[in-house]
């Protein structure tokens, strides 16, 4: 079955490479950015992430998604107001999710939902005419980007591509 975690990160490997960042980084950054919504959405907020320009005075100490353990603060990044860190792999950004890479690895568990690659291919197609219409700045706001881009299409991407692909 297809659920909206796929879509989320179908959606948001295609934004990432709207966005022009190369295949093995977007793959990346969608599986992050679709965990970090996901712990969102079910309160895990087992991880801290910095958001830049935050009203919150204090950082939320629940919410952590750096692994502590690596003091090198020369692997971070500011990803549109949030600050990630990754290791380097063959000159590549491979993005963490505290001491977990959210590689190519975790990408493929995504696809499996799809049954083959054909079908993987033709859902990415129409996700990806479907980010083509929204411009550059809308992509680069994280809360845009699920407010306006993917939230009012979630549930109609699940329920299509599960009666096409899963007859049901």
């Amino acid at each position: 079955m297809i659920g909206r975690f796929q879509v989320m990160a179908i959606m948001q490997y295609e934004r990432f490479r709207k966005l022009g960042f190369s295949d093995i980084e977007s793959k990346s950054l969608a599986m992050f950015f679709s965990i970090f919504y996901a712990c969102l959405k079910n309160r895990h907020l087992a991880y801290n992430v910095k958001i830049k320009n935050s009203r919150k005075k204090k950082p939320n100490k629940n919410l952590e998604i750096f692994n502590n353990s690596s003091n090198n603060d020369n692997n971070r990044i500011d990803i549109f107001g949030i600050e990630l860190q990754y290791v380097k792999e063959n000159n590549e950004r491979i993005f963490l999710f505290g001491k977990e890479k959210m590689d190519d690895k975790k990408f493929n568990n995504v696809l499996l939902r799809f049954k083959t690659n054909e079908n993987f291919q033709k859902c990415l197609k129409e996700i990806r005419e479907y980010i083509d219409k929204f411009p550059i700045e809308i992509l680069q706001n994280h809360n845009k980007f699920f407010n306006k881009v993917y939230k009012p299409v979630r549930d109609i991407f699940v329920e299509k591509w599960n009666r096409e692909i899963w007859n049901e």
